[in-house]
């Protein structure tokens, strides 16, 4: 038992067991699991898990376009049981009149509504809901127990982690490291499309010298990235199809101790909030001031790196997730 609540979590492979904690049972699924929204669940299946654990509450992860949202919120009605509503993306949505009505009622029926991130929110409840709401990240960040203690950086050593690709803007701030005086390093992680121009770049704005191109990492290996930078700069542009998503780099980043210089985009100015520094998204200028800044005064990096720790261990660590979601289900509960 867990902050007085039994959870059940239904998923689509494995057998049904307990953690002790957690109660997991099978529910059959077509499709790919690693694309838990995409999952074409058995309505009857969940109906039948509903009414054998007779919950006080569904929880549902998926934006009320999706196949996942659509069963769990069916299944949740036909057994009279309601239902707390996720968002996870901060754009797009149905297109055909059928899909928005679906989507609507789905999101309508929910007795709250939360999102992973802040944007997520924003695009769920769109503004008019008076229903509970709250940001519940995904669980699973890797937040170290202590950290090796570091000297102030000489020079600054900056970070960039993502796929290699426009929305990325690491042209953008390969444009302002051409502006910035002093010394300084760059380790980018990552691949991608852009990667041949992006170097062809560097190479144009003589900064190949200082620049490493470390490719992918796994999971696994990430962790020994962090201690190897000071900053990580993260200037993701917005589009109409895509802002960042969920900052999950910027946030292990933070997690290891590691400052964080991000545009706002999407969901990096709540991840961040005040414990880095923030930018206007696609504004050069911002950015090459907020890099020199951090190259004329490194000593700046590491209060900023303790700062984003202590933001992480506070608003994302899996108890105080834990401690938020239980804190809406309750809310959600006593309005219902």
């Amino acid at each position: 038992m867990t902050l007085g609540i039994e959870p059940v979590v239904a998923r689509p492979a494995g057998e049904s067991e307990t953690d002790g904690v957690t109660q997991y049972v099978r529910v059959s699924a077509r499709g790919d699991a690693t694309k838990p929204m995409d999952l074409r669940w058995s309505r009857k299946a969940l109906r039948i898990v509903l009414r054998d654990i007779g919950p006080s509450l569904v929880h549902i992860v998926g934006d009320p376009w999706t196949p996942t949202a659509e069963a769990g919120a069916a299944a949740a009605r036909d057994q009279n049981v309601p239902y707390v509503l996720v968002g996870t993306s901060s754009v797009g949505g149905p297109t055909s009149i059928t899909a928005r009505w679906q989507a609507k009622r789905i999101r309508e029926g929910a007795v709250a509504l939360a999102g992973i991130t802040r944007p997520a929110l924003d695009h769920l409840a769109d503004g008019s809901t008076t229903l509970p709401v709250g940001v519940l990240p995904h669980g699973g960040l890797t937040i170290p127990s202590q950290l090796i203690s570091r000297p102030d950086p000489s020079p600054v050593v900056f970070g960039a982690v993502g796929r290699l690709v426009r929305e990325r803007g690491l042209d953008l701030l390969l444009d302002a490291l051409g502006r910035t005086y002093g010394e300084w390093r760059l380790r980018v992680v990552g691949t991608g499309p852009a990667q041949e121009s992006l170097e062809a770049q560097a190479q144009q704005l003589g900064l190949s010298a200082r620049l490493e191109w470390i490719g992918g990492l796994g999971r696994d290996d990430i962790a020994t990235y962090w201690p190897t930078i000071d900053v990580l700069v993260a200037p993701s542009r917005v589009s109409p199809l895509w802002v960042e998503p969920t900052g999950t780099m910027v946030l292990e980043a933070m997690a290891h101790g590691v400052a964080a210089l991000v545009s706002r985009s999407g969901a990096l100015p709540d991840v961040v909030g005040e414990s880095g520094l923030i930018v206007d998204t696609d504004d050069g200028e911002a950015l090459t001031r907020a890099l020199q800044g951090l190259v004329e005064h490194p000593e700046r990096a590491r209060p900023l790196g303790a700062a984003g720790r202590e933001r992480v261990l506070e608003r994302y660590g899996d108890v105080a997730v834990a401690e938020r979601m239980a804190t809406l289900w309750r809310r959600a509960l006593s309005t219902s």
